[in-house]
């Protein structure tokens, strides 16, 4: 079938459940959403449905055939969380700052939500072979939709490519995570990195020119606990109405047909360089990028590994650093996580140009951190918060949140023991110092030797940073 056969079966289709969709709400009496849809979609009384064709016996056609082939009625609906009538669908851009994609599509990318909606205005003009004059311009891209409607194939693209970019979508964060700068303590370091990587270059383009060039990937490493994940789930957070946000793992882009890994992680580069300014988050990246020299590595893996270094640093990229501002038109950010960084092949540690250690928290940290979590220890003596301070030497920022939440929970059993006396109440209304100093007691540091290994190997490769 020729491309111009394909889009017209596709505009038909689409036509066709229009026309479907407005002939039942006639013959449900909802005669103002009827006219809302026909002017919406610009339908005319050109086609009518066919007599023998409705909705409602599409729906029992299907009904039956489903019980057919699996001995079970389908299920169109299910129930949800909320209670009322349905909430109002607003559309959201993807960002204040971005550019709408030039009117020529390109070849090698994927279209937007916009454009495929437009597809469905039923008038001649939008006929295939008749272009249109679209003088409004192409609509904005909603990256916050459905991932299927986001993406189509491009005149060259083949069905295995459409199914392949749906399943990168999958991968989108949609919703708001609820994190925030403030809630994070004793990480100023690595905030102020990412903060210069992504949010710097979008409120002042105009400083990002020539050498000065946001940075494009970035790797966090550090001991387990230390707040790695925590910094990306914030930066989703922070950047959630101007940036794209991909949340990817190697379950996505590892397939056991050959060469599909190699289009998954192509296809996600393309769909976040259509939907730029965009950040791919990788979380144990040590497992899509260990070293290629070993006996044990297959030829699946290495063409994989090959094929995301070409794409980190190719010919792409080094022309995206030409003496121009950084509009973040095109611009995708690797953001990647890993406990494991003397595993990395080489050549991805070169392509990383800032490789952050992330470090047990320092004693101001770690106070910051109990004094956030457990609000009423900042009324207690100086004395007593060193000495929880103290006990908690070495440990991670999770280990210190454990301890706190143990102490807390020592507090909710004591409550509710006493429930049923009087005098009990008032003695364990709030936290008391030695109940938090016994949660301390409870627990021992368990990534000591692992976070000073995270500093040898940082003071070889990784990068120092300055105040």
């Amino acid at each position: 079938m020729s491309f111009e056969q394909d889009r017209r079966s596709i505009y038909e289709r689409r036509r066709n459940i229009l026309y479907l969709v407005a002939n039942y709400l006639s013959s449900m009496g909802l005669h103002q959403t009827r006219q809302a849809l026909i002017d919406e979609t610009h339908l005319t009384s050109e086609y009518e449905v066919c007599d023998n064709i409705d909705l409602d016996t599409m729906y029992q056609d299907f009904c039956s055939y489903f019980l057919l082939k699996f001995g079970k009625q389908p299920r169109i609906v299910k129930r949800t969380e909320s209670v009322g009538p349905m909430p109002t669908v607003h559309r959201k851009l993807s960002g204040a700052r971005r550019k709408p994609p030039p009117p020529a599509l390109k070849p090698d990318s994927l279209t937007s939500a916009g454009d495929e909606l437009q597809a469905l205005r039923i008038t001649p003009g939008n006929l295939p072979g008749n272009p249109t004059d679209h003088t409004e311009g192409p609509t904005p891209v909603v990256p916050y939709a459905n991932p299927k409607l986001l993406v189509r194939l491009q005149d060259h693209f083949t069905s295995e490519w459409k199914d392949l970019a749906e399943e990168v979508c999958r991968d989108l964060i949609r919703k708001d995570l609820r994190q925030r700068w403030s809630n994070i303590k004793g990480l100023a370091g690595p905030i102020k990195v990412l903060k210069e990587s992504v949010i710097a270059p979008l409120e002042h383009p105009e400083l990002f020119v020539g050498l000065a060039q946001p940075w494009r990937c970035v790797l966090l490493h550090g001991a387990p606990g230390t707040g790695k994940t925590l910094l990306a789930r914030t930066l989703c957070s922070e950047t959630r109405e101007s940036v794209t946000f991909f949340s990817t793992t190697a379950s996505t882009l590892i397939s056991k047909w050959r060469g599909e890994s190699e289009k998954l992680i192509r296809i996600l580069y393309e769909v976040a360089k259509f939907y730029a300014p965009s950040i791919i988050f990788v979380d144990e990246f040590d497992s899509l990028a260990s070293r290629r020299d070993t006996i044990r590595e297959h030829e699946a893996s290495k063409r994989f590994k090959n094929e995301f270094l070409s794409l980190i640093d190719g010919l792409e990229s080094a022309a995206a650093n030409e003496p121009t501002p950084a509009d973040g038109r095109d611009r995708v950010f690797l953001l990647a996580s890993t406990n494991l960084p003397w595993e990395l092949d080489p050549a991805f540690l070169r392509r990383f140009e800032r490789k952050i250690l992330v470090d047990l928290p320092t004693p101001d940290g770690r106070k910051e951190l109990i004094e956030h979590l457990l609000p009423t220890v900042t009324a207690w003596p100086e004395q007593e918060i060193q000495q929880i301070v103290t006990l908690s030497e070495g440990w991670t920022g999770d280990e210190v949140r454990l301890a706190c939440k143990e102490a807390s929970m020592m507090l909710l059993r004591n409550k509710i023991t006493d429930r049923r006396t009087v005098s009990g109440r008032a003695e364990h209304d709030e936290l008391q110092f030695p109940m938090l100093r016994k949660a301390f007691e409870q627990l021992r540091p368990g990534c000591v030797e692992l976070a000073q290994k995270h500093r040898d190997w940082n003071q070889r490769y990784g990068t120092q940073l300055v105040d």
